[in-house]
């Protein structure tokens, strides 16, 4: 049949190439997730490349983070670096004003007999000592966490609790458009092996 048209073979076989070639790649991105749980008869057993490896993913996402993204050791300095920032000082030294404003307030009339120099040293004595505390606060806090604080574990925890529905609609959120241009991919390469068959063909008959 193929013989006596001789088109017949730059249709069907690039058609089947295609649909062959998109299949595959469908099939291929689909089995990245499924299936869910462990598959098969005998020694012929199959399971999604995720689910089968989603201990292994987590450890690797966490020594990722904990290795380029954000240690312990990171995180206390940030809190040290807050805990000793100009802003923290502002905030500490507003609030400290306002409650000694409070209580110069309470004592009425007898305010008014404290010297203006003595107020000022009591607010600097106390801006002084509530400084060097937060200062103290933040390089303890800063060996607490670089000690106890396991951002490795964590991340590794909280991926091993993802629902598999989760982590594939995170994945399909980030990349499916880059999933879907693999489907057409295989379809398109199909398209050519099939136009190859057929040349081949042609050259052979």
């Amino acid at each position: 049949m193929l013989e006596q048209h001789p088109l017949l073979p730059w249709i069907i076989f690039p058609l089947v190439g295609a649909l062959i070639g998109y299949a595959t790649n469908w099939l291929a991105v689909k089995m990245l997730f499924r299936p869910r749980h462990l598959v098969g008869i005998g020694p012929l057993k199959f399971q999604g490349v995720v689910p089968r490896r989603q201990e292994a993913l987590a450890d690797s996402i966490a020594e990722t983070v904990h290795d380029e993204l954000i240690s312990a050791e990171d995180v206390a300095e940030l809190v040290q670096k807050i805990a000793t920032s100009d802003d923290v000082r502002q905030k500490l030294q507003t609030k400290i004003d306002a409650l000694i404003a409070e209580q110069l307030q309470s004592l009425g009339p007898m305010a008014s007999f404290l010297p203006a120099d003595l107020v000022d040293r009591i607010k600097q004595r106390i801006e002084q000592e509530v400084f060097t505390f937060v200062e103290e606060m933040g390089s303890d806090l800063h060996g607490v966490l670089g000690d106890q604080l396991d951002v490795k574990g964590k991340v590794r925890e909280r991926i091993l609790n993802f629902e598999l529905d989760q982590m594939e609609q995170l994945v399909l959120r980030v990349a499916r458009k880059e999933l879907r241009h693999i489907e057409i991919l295989g379809g398109f390469l199909g398209l050519i092996v099939g136009l190859a068959q057929a040349g081949l063909l042609q050259l052979w008959s």
